[in-house]
């Protein structure tokens, strides 16, 4: 977790939002997870992954067609799923089936990497866009995006670089000579159409409340 992701959560902890009990996805690869923050605030702590190991409290495939069976409680007020859906290859099916173990009124609170290094744990498959967080909950007539907590981490809200219905990303943290430096290269090799402002590190916030 980068520390825009973890002043992200405890923006949500301190707003009510992450309501407990909390289940984080994908706890159990060693890697710095949200359990301090939750239990500090007083909130039920538990986790899942693929397989049974220390520190994971449920063995589930969120990729699986239904996972509610592995769960004999399922009814937590908020699911974390931070820096995972981007290792998945059906990232729907994931957040339908933490929508299936949420209580009505939780919420399901995720990060990913819009612009990020590829990073292999256990695969890196894909980058998701603004477009793709609305688009998921227009589809599911039980499920609203929270607006003001849609966000380009350390950067702001989406709707702050739309342009019409464009949602571009953030210029990137050097935007100075060193940008300029770098679409003058791109305009001389002929690869002018990557000289756009992009920023190289992005991640988006966003949470869903399941009606």
């Amino acid at each position: 977790m980068t520390p825009e992701d973890v002043e992200y959560v405890r923006r949500l902890v301190a707003a009510g939002t992450i309501q407990g009990p909390v289940l984080e996805l994908g706890a159990g690869y060693g890697g710095n997870t949200s359990r301090q923050q939750i239990q500090d605030a007083g909130l039920e702590y538990k986790t899942t992954d693929l397989t049974a190991g220390p520190g994971v409290d449920y063995a589930a495939d969120f990729e699986a067609d239904d996972v509610t069976s592995a769960f004999p409680r399922a009814d937590f007020g908020s699911v974390l799923i931070l820096n995972v859906l981007e290792h998945v290859f059906a990232p729907i099916t994931v957040l339908d089936n933490a929508l299936r173990i949420a209580r009505v009124g939780g919420t399901i609170v995720t990060v990913t990497p819009a612009m990020w290094p590829v990073h292999n744990y256990p695969r890196d498959c894909q980058r998701l866009l603004p477009d793709w967080y609305v688009t998921f909950a227009e589809r599911r007539p039980k499920v609203r995006l929270i607006e003001p907590l849609f966000e380009f981490l350390g950067r702001g809200h989406v709707s702050k670089f739309a342009d019409g219905q464009v949602r571009n990303l953030p210029p990137p943290w050097h935007s100075g000579i060193t940008s300029l430096y770098t679409r003058g290269v791109n305009k001389v090799l002929r690869t002018a159409s990557r000289g756009q402002w992009a920023a190289s590190h992005c991640a988006i916030g966003a949470v869903f409340e399941k009606l």
